[in-house]
């Protein structure tokens, strides 16, 4: 079964709170798989997430000492369908602005293959392997904006959010699924460094995980 993009779901507000929950509604269809990123100022740390009351797995994290922001990102295989609400907790209140988005999917799994790099150049350019019917999620944090997300590289991806953490978040989706193998992703910014953090959607029954990362990344399976 072939991986089917559906809806998707993205805040940009200060939470004033230890935690910030919103609602998100999920497709029907089989093999469902729910993505869910968030960046935000060091000042406080992400802990947990759930969604319609279930744990969702964490995938990886990144502290961006320079940019004093921090990002996490989350799935859930087979959440529950319908309307239900995401939560995301804190280790306590949070007063600076906060970017969530949450993605949808049926005809996936989870267990891609990822990026998680800091900002040190821009443009910044990674590459990712990818197994065949595979789309691939990226966003990049930076100081200064962030002018285009290309997936692969020379695809410019139409925003899927422009967010401000007290720096510039953004985010993109390929525009089809891919044949399996090695692919560049690009991130472009206006003139300061910006970070990559990128992971491959699956279609269902793919193959083990690669990362591309240079420290400061923790997978949970």
């Amino acid at each position: 079964m072939a991986v089917s993009i559906g809806n998707k779901t993205q805040v940009n507000q200060t939470p004033a709170a230890s935690f910030f929950q919103f609602t998100h509604n999920q497709n029907s269809g089989s093999d469902g798989l729910l993505i869910f990123s968030c960046a935000m100022t060091t000042t406080r740390s992400f802990t947990t997430a759930t969604y319609g009351g279930v744990a969702m797995t964490q995938v990886f994290v990144r502290n961006l000492g320079g940019l004093s922001q921090t990002t996490k990102l989350f799935v859930l295989e087979n959440p529950p369908t319908g309307n239900n609400t995401l939560r995301i907790n804190f280790t306590g209140n949070q007063f600076n602005p906060v970017s969530l988005y949450a993605l949808s999917c049926t005809g996936a799994q989870s267990g891609g293959n990822v990026i998680n790099l800091g900002g040190s150049s821009s443009p910044k350019t990674a590459s990712i392997t990818v197994s065949d019917g595979s789309y691939i999620y990226s966003y990049g944090i930076s100081t200064s904006a962030i002018t285009s997300v290309q997936i692969p590289q020379g695809d410019a991806r139409p925003a899927e959010y422009t967010h401000n953490t007290n720096r510039q978040v953004r985010g993109g989706l390929s525009s089809s699924s891919f044949t399996a193998g090695n692919y560049n992703i690009r991130h472009v910014t206006t003139f300061a460094n910006v970070t990559m953090h990128s992971y491959e959607i699956k279609q269902k029954g793919g193959t083990p995980p690669v990362t591309n990362n240079d420290g400061d990344f923790f997978l949970m399976m």
